[in-house]
């Protein structure tokens, strides 16, 4: 995940929120459901409509990526095929918002051709751990004009991307993003981790880790309102309150 492909659609949208946060985030965490958040592999026509998304807000809305190299205007990389794809559909069962968590693979991951981590950093190597990078989050430009909305897409995004994580038994997030991007999640309660120096990646980014144990117990904790919805609809055993107790 690059930070200026994240940072229009995700930091902006959370930035609005945080002008008050708590009042905010008690909104968004208590409004009535408006969008489905859902892993979407089986789903041809939103798998469809993820790559379209994506082209729109990468290649067309941020100028990112070069629109003549995806003559079909359909953003898809040699990663896609090792991923687990995220997205948020409105009542008409539209795509609105979209991500991907690209699996260990045997074409690496896209954060490691960029970003550098330090040499002591070992969590990512541990045993038992399973890794997976979070990334092509976006929303549409369009969308994030909808004041009375975006906001709640943002949240649906998140906490599909954390249910898709748990049942795909993914262990860690790696997150190559912007300082800004890293600090405000901090404070909605997302334990982000620098493993690595900034570089120059679409703008400077750092790499972080994000340890779902860990934000398991920050969500079981309830002091965060913005996550008190993420629990809902996880199977029992996948509970972050059971895992937390594990923990």
């Amino acid at each position: 995940m690059t930070a200026r492909r994240t940072t229009y659609t995700i930091v902006d949208t959370l930035r609005d929120q945080d002008v008050d946060r708590h009042a905010q985030t008690d909104h968004a965490a208590t409004k009535p459901a408006c969008f489905d958040g859902q892993q979407i592999d089986s789903d041809s026509r939103l798998m469809e409509a993820h790559y379209r998304l994506r082209y729109q807000v990468y290649c067309v809305e941020r100028g990112f990526l070069d629109s003549n190299n995806y003559p079909d205007r359909r953003e898809q990389d040699e990663f896609d095929r090792f991923a687990v794809h995220v997205g948020v559909v409105d009542r008409d069962d539209t795509l609105i918002a979209c991500a991907r968590l690209v699996r260990v693979n045997m074409a690496g991951l896209p954060l490691f051709r960029h970003c550098q981590v330090f040499p002591h950093e070992t969590e990512l190597y541990h045993e038992g751990n399973r890794v997976a990078e979070l990334g092509r989050l976006c929303i549409s430009r369009s969308l994030r004009r909808r004041r009375d909305g975006s906001d709640a897409i943002a949240v649906s995004l998140y906490r599909a991307v954390y249910q898709a994580s748990k049942r795909n038994g993914f262990t860690h997030w790696l997150v190559a993003t912007e300082p800004s991007l890293q600090r405000l999640l901090n404070n909605f309660g997302v334990p982000f981790r620098a493993i690595g120096p900034t570089t120059d990646y679409f703008g400077a980014v750092t790499p972080y880790v994000v340890d779902l144990r860990v934000f398991d117990a920050v969500i079981a904790s309830g002091s965060r309102p913005l996550l008190r919805t993420f629990p809902e609809g996880l199977e029992p055993e996948l509970s972050p309150m059971l895992c937390a107790q594990a923990g």
